[in-house]
């Protein structure tokens, strides 16, 4: 017959570890018995088993967890490290996360009661920071940076709290199993597989100079050439292209836009899996190119929404199931529905999908119902100044007042959108939470040719991260375009 010898194994605890925690491992695992027999029997010294938070010689990890540094949304601050972290005021949300972090790093640290708390604290003042677990965090705090990078991205970036084993030589390996699966309290874990990452990126117009300078360095995926590849580092990439693809395209300088069908090269390149058609210039070489441009995307395996190939196709809301979360995403023309303008799509004549207020409710409505998230956006009235006094160009610093974005923007999550962008700005506008959602007023350029104002070489890409069904973050990253209309990640000076 099989048999297994049911050995009872002695096991201490450092000191350096909380007793908050020792009393909860402990308690876990003097449950462990078989007929009457305990597994473990905790003692003060000359253990078996010795876990530590400290490595040594030939002990092994059993155990971890990530405390991820957080601000408030609005906060200035973008990283910590480990040498300034002592200089903010520190806020956890359980009582052994306090002892931890204090053992850690030897300062003040507050609990709090609830997560809403934190928040309010996180409000206060740039100087309080958050460190909370995985199951806590939601899109009203933004991840902080570490020295190993976005807590998203890379799970080291954050404040790890690691346990290891020393065996005698009496303890087998297979023991280690039975520690990890029960010393682990309080703590939840996450599934790499039910994340999600959706990049956004604003204005695409490869038209104008920027053509003029591809054409020049006989390079079609030029503008993507620094930045492509951080685009593309996503579960699904969306850029607004506002200008169609026509065959003998020339570079002009004029308000009249197209592009070679090479150029596609760029949107390849960056990883495009979606691409928004709300924008005013896709039918500026007549509607047929823009219908032949959206069956460009159709063959290279991108989706689009915001326009279509008629009124029908144009107001249908784009669908995406990824990592168990479904997305959708639906985009309106607000300001040429206004104008009434041949930008829009037709009955028999592909365009832009139009806006109305009865559109968006039903289509919120809808979109609800069938999705886990629901992202909005708009091609609004167009910003390019950060004026000291109103001027003839629309002001980009704020929401426009006439007509009403700020209203329109916030009736879309009104109705239950949970991210509104606007994709119409060619410099970035604020952006603020508002209700149960967020909203990005506008991204600016991302490859274009305005390279002769600061405030339109400047733009955003928003990283949103969705977890089992569930908005979670918005990580907002800078570009800042070079002379040479190439966009790169701005440095901190910039």
């Amino acid at each position: 017959k099989d048999y297994v010898i049911y050995d009872t194994f002695t096991l201490s605890f450092d000191e350096n570890i909380p007793e908050t925690y020792v009393a909860g491992a402990s308690s876990n695992l003097e449950k462990l018995e078989f007929q009457g027999k305990k597994r473990f029997e905790i003692v003060q010294e000359d253990a078996d088993i010795v876990l530590s938070r400290e490595p040594g010689e030939d002990s092994e990890e059993i155990f971890s967890k990530n405390l991820i540094p957080v601000a408030h949304i609005y906060s200035l601050v973008n990283k910590v490290t480990n040498e300034n972290i002592e200089d903010y005021n520190l806020f956890v949300l359980s009582s052994l996360n306090q002892e931890f972090v204090t053992e850690e790093y030897g300062t003040e640290v507050t609990l709090l009661e609830s997560y809403d708390e934190l928040v309010s604290k996180l409000t206060e003042s740039d100087t309080n920071i958050g460190l909370v677990e995985f199951p806590d965090l939601d899109f009203r705090v933004k991840i902080l940076e570490t020295e190993e990078g976005y807590y998203l991205d890379d799970r080291a970036a954050s404040v790890e709290i690691k346990f290891y084993a020393q065996l005698s030589e009496k303890v087998d390996d297979f023991i280690l199993s039975v520690l990890s699966r029960n010393i682990d309290i309080g703590t939840e874990g996450w599934d790499e597989e039910k994340l999600t990452k959706v990049n956004m990126g604003g204005v695409v117009a490869i038209a104008r100079s920027l053509a003029a300078r591809m054409n020049q360095v006989g390079d079609y995926a030029y503008p993507a050439k620094e930045i492509g590849s951080f685009l593309a580092d996503a579960d699904l990439t969306h850029v607004s292209n506002e200008v169609s693809f026509v065959d003998g395209c020339a570079a002009s300088s004029g308000m009249r836009f197209c592009s070679k069908p090479e150029y596609i090269e760029t949107l390849e390149e960056s990883g495009v899996d979606i691409v928004e058609l709300t924008g005013n210039h896709n039918n500026d070489f007549g509607s047929e190119y823009n219908k032949n441009t959206i069956e460009t995307y159709t063959s290279s395996g991108m989706r689009y929404f915001g326009g279509g190939l008629n009124d029908e196709d144009a107001s249908k809301v784009l669908y995406e199931e990824v990592n168990r979360s479904t997305i959708a995403f639906v985009g309106y023309n607000y300001y040429d529905t206004i104008l009434g303008t041949l930008a829009l799509a037709g009955t028999d004549r592909a365009g832009a999908n139009s806006y109305s207020v009865e559109k968006l409710k039903a289509d919120m409505a809808e979109a609800n119902e069938k999705a886990d998230v629901v992202v909005v956006t708009f091609q609004f009235q167009e910003c390019w100044s950060y004026p000291a006094a109103d001027v003839i160009y629309p002001p980009c610093y704020r929401p426009i007042a006439v007509p009403d974005q700020e209203g329109v923007f916030k009736q879309a999550i009104d109705f239950g959108a949970d991210i509104v962008v606007g994709t119409q700005a060619h410099q970035p506008q604020t952006y603020e939470l508002y209700g149960d959602g967020i909203i990005f007023y506008g991204l600016g350029n991302l490859y274009f040719d305005q390279i002769n104002w600061i405030g339109t070489r400047q733009g955003l890409v928003l990283s949103h991260y969705f977890y089992d069904g569930q908005y979670i973050q918005t990580k907002i990253t800078p570009i800042l375009m070079g002379n040479d209309f190439v966009p790169r990640i701005a440095n901190e000076e910039q």
